[in-house]
């Protein structure tokens, strides 16, 4: 006699359903082992890696800086040959170390002609490009602001032989935070190595005391 399947009552849960419990049917399933890398392949992926450095350094060194604000070859050089110039008169001026103040202040003025002469000479070039000759302005007027800080700071030496204040010179800066020499500066290396005597070191425009060292400076 067969049982009759037992049908729930009201009020009486159905049992769960039943599932089969999975199995493997034998099978071993294993991770796959990995592929261990030759040395060779380390070799090439080195090579690779150098050479591409290689590039990208002679590529620089000879092309040079893609900056739009770069000048064209000729107007390099002459912007470079003005700094020379002016660099080399700045070397024959007397008293390159002055101590007292009134021999700082004839000196600071001194090289302030220079300085502006060059300046002057550097509003007679004229770039090829719109972006060059608006950047060569620029920097122009930088120099200038430089210059007349300068010429504040020998004006207010020669005072302070009366009122005893102290002097320092007091830099012009770009939105009142960096001095004004680092963008100036900036301009230079985007035209390497065509400037080399056009950084404000190499004419000594913030050395106001102590010995003066006008050389080229490697950026």
């Amino acid at each position: 006699m067969h049982d009759e399947p037992h049908e729930p009552q009201s009020g009486e849960s159905a049992p769960p359903p039943a599932f089969e419990a999975p199995h493997s049917n034998g099978a071993v399933h294993q991770a796959k082992a990995r592929r261990a890398h030759a040395p060779w392949e380390f070799l090439v992926l080195s090579l690779f890696v150098a050479i591409l450095c290689i590039g990208i350094i002679l590529g620089w060194t000879l092309v040079g800086s893609h900056s739009p604000e770069r000048l064209d070859v000729t107007s390099a050089a002459a912007v470079s040959a003005v700094c020379d110039r002016a660099q080399a008169t700045l070397k024959t001026l007397p008293n390159p170390f002055p101590k007292l103040g009134a021999d700082r202040v004839a000196r600071v003025r001194a090289e302030n002609v220079v300085l502006r002469a060059m300046v002057t000479q550097f509003a007679t070039l004229h770039p090829h490009s719109k972006t060059p000759a608006t950047a060569l302005q620029d920097w122009s007027a930088d120099w200038g602001r430089m210059i007349d800080a300068r010429a504040r700071y020998a004006d207010d030496l020669a005072k302070s032989a009366t009122t005893g204040a102290k002097v320092r010179l007091i830099y012009p800066a770009v939105k009142a935070i960096t001095p004004v020499t680092h963008q100036m500066d900036d301009f230079v290396r985007e035209n390497d190595p065509h400037l080399k005597a056009c950084f404000t070191t190499a004419l000594q425009l913030e050395v106001v005391e102590g010995p003066r060292d006008y050389k080229k400076v490697e950026s």
